[in-house]
């Protein structure tokens, strides 16, 4: 991908979800792009499988993302708010599933979810259900797909470091809490028809999942 300017994010489409990169800061994130209020951004778009595009309809027009291809969009939002988007190029069996949102921030909030995001993941405490889920996450299939910074370095699904933070999962589908996380960990493909999140095998136990989502929730 060409050099982006600053403010600049990066968008590449998987089936079905989205990968923001803010390169000037060195943020990865997936699936709810944030922006500041008031300044314009400029959004470099590409795919790495197969045709998608990218539409926030309240911001701006379509813009296909294409395998080895770079498009571009700009826009400025002037309120606060959360803009929700969709795939706009049927891509597979999730297409109506791959939702995104942009949230745009005010500035100081905006520079505070920056530092949040720079910074590493949350230790869990000692004996907590959430060291629990951290050595669960750190001997199943998980490693070999998401990147917790300093964790584990798998590039298949999206950065999990900081997926605490975030209000949804499954690309905007459902919302980030226990209940949800624990479905989708047990079975995403039943959530989400296609998703290459496929049961584990063996597949976890309850508790292992119940720690599990605590370890996830608790990385923001």
């Amino acid at each position: 991908m060409s050099p982006c300017p600053p403010s600049a994010v990066e968008v590449i489409g998987h089936q079905w979800w989205w990968e923001y990169k803010y390169p000037d800061l060195g943020i990865t994130t997936a699936n709810e792009m944030h922006v500041p209020v008031g300044k314009p951004v400029q959004v470099a778009i590409t795919s790495a499988d197969v045709i998608h595009s990218f539409w926030a309809p309240v911001l701006g027009g379509k813009r296909d993302a294409i395998p080895g291809h770079v498009n571009y969009i700009a826009f400025r939002a002037d309120s606060v708010g959360d803009y929700s988007g969709q795939c706009a190029e049927f891509c597979g069996a999730s297409h109506g599933n791959m939702r995104l949102r942009v949230l745009v921030d005010r500035d100081s909030a905006f520079q505070g979810w920056v530092e949040d995001q720079k910074g590493g993941p949350a230790v869990p405490p000692k004996s907590s259900l959430a060291e629990q889920g951290k050595t669960v996450y750190s001997r199943s299939a998980c490693i070999g797909c998401h990147t917790i910074q300093g964790v584990s370095p798998g590039i298949i699904g999206p950065n999990l470091t900081h997926v605490g933070s975030r209000t949804t999962i499954a690309a905007g589908l459902f919302p980030n809490d226990s209940a949800h996380l624990a479905r989708w960990i047990a079975d995403a493909p039943s959530l989400k028809p296609g998703s290459l999140m496929t049961r584990m095998q063996p597949p976890l136990t309850d508790a292992d999942i119940a720690a599990l989502v605590a370890y996830l929730q608790s990385l923001r």
